[in-house]
């Protein structure tokens, strides 16, 4: 008898302590005001179902809406940065002569697109984006379009170390930037420990290109830009040669540009100890791009051209123009090792 009363007294115990725990916690079915007026469960850190759906940012059109996690992208003609930050593309639209990342777009599933006259706006359209991202170079009634197919943000694709990071803010990606411009850093400091022999001596270059009946001389850098190699062949004094006098000159005359004009009479200030040809046709079709070999051929048989020290000396080379005349991370990467094996050098990593 004693037992069965200890068994009750114990039982009743029991089911009081638990009616006080229950008494001291919220319910979790009862709703709180949050400090902005939005009912959210209490316990609940960020209900998933208050956040929201889009998100403003800045670029070179402006503030804009785009959505908080995009999942289908359209690059138009921003191709490298795009790439390199591993965004959910699904469709490229780059120059049509500028094709060398179009293996690896179409590798990756990425329908390529080029642009030729303009923009193909069924493509564009048949992708289904929910954001596009473009060239702030592009026409202003070509975005104009685009905004009408899908929220539109741009951005300097010349200026793509600045761009790189505000593409990754735009997409909350920011760490990827970051890893990609100290890669960028690491790369010309190998570069220039791989070509140390023979930058030792401070030699100048030249970048010159031909594209039928047009000579250009390429500047080091564009002045009025904040990056000091933002011109297409800054990667290949990166790696430690001096510009030319004549680039330099020409260079502070137009600081708005990133080469000039020149023609065959001028050919003989050019004292570069080595000259960089950076070959291209207009149209990027082969015959064009015979014609501009030929161009050369007929150059490299004048006498001035003979009388250029980079071609006595031996230290001509010509250049993929592809690779040149474009911008980005991957870009650079391909013209300093491009420029590495010219010289008879290993590649950078």
């Amino acid at each position: 008898m004693y037992k069965q009363h200890y068994v009750k007294i114990t039982g009743i115990l029991f089911i009081l302590a638990m009616l006080l725990v229950a008494c001291g916690q919220t319910p979790a079915s009862t709703s709180q005001p949050s400090a902005d007026g939005v009912k959210s469960a209490a316990g609940t850190d960020g209900d998933s179902s208050t956040e929201s759906t889009t998100k403003t940012v800045e670029s070179a059109s402006g503030s804009k809406e785009i959505p908080a996690h995009p999942e289908r992208i359209v690059s138009i003609n921003m191709e490298d940065i795009l790439l390199s930050l591993e965004v959910p593309l699904v469709l490229a639209t780059p120059i049509g002569r500028q094709d060398y990342l179009n293996e690896q777009l179409e590798a990756q599933g990425v329908a390529v697109e080029p642009i030729n006259e303009s923009v193909n706006f069924e493509a564009v359209v048949s992708a289904n984006p929910d954001l596009i991202i473009a060239n702030a170079s592009l026409d202003a009634k070509i975005l104009e379009q685009l905004e009408k197919i899908a929220p539109t943000i741009t951005y300097d694709r010349r200026n793509w170390q600045e761009s790189i990071v505000q593409v990754a803010t735009a997409l909350d990606i920011e760490e990827r930037a970051e890893q990609l411009l100290q890669k960028n850093k690491d790369q010309v400091t190998e570069a220039q420990k791989l070509a140390a022999d023979i930058t030792k001596t401070k030699p100048t270059a030249a970048f010159l290109r031909l594209e039928e009946k047009d000579m250009r001389l390429f500047f080091s850098s564009i002045p009025s830009t904040p990056f000091p190699a933002s011109s297409y062949v800054g990667a290949g004094y990166e790696i430690g040669f001096t510009p030319d006098a004549l680039v330099t000159k020409l260079e502070a005359e137009n600081p708005d540009r990133m080469n000039a004009s020149i023609s065959v009479e001028l050919l003989p200030e050019i004292k570069a100890d080595y000259l960089f040809i950076v070959s291209i046709s207009s149209d990027g079709s082969a015959e064009a791009l015979q014609k501009t070999k030929d161009e050369l051929n007929e150059i490299q048989q004048l006498q001035v051209w003979k009388s250029l020290p980079a071609v006595q000396n031996g230290h001509v080379y010509v250049l993929n123009a592809k690779k040149w005349l474009i911008d980005g991370p991957i870009a650079e990467s391909l013209k300093r090792n491009e420029m590495l094996e010219v010289l008879g050098l290993p590649a950078s990593q």
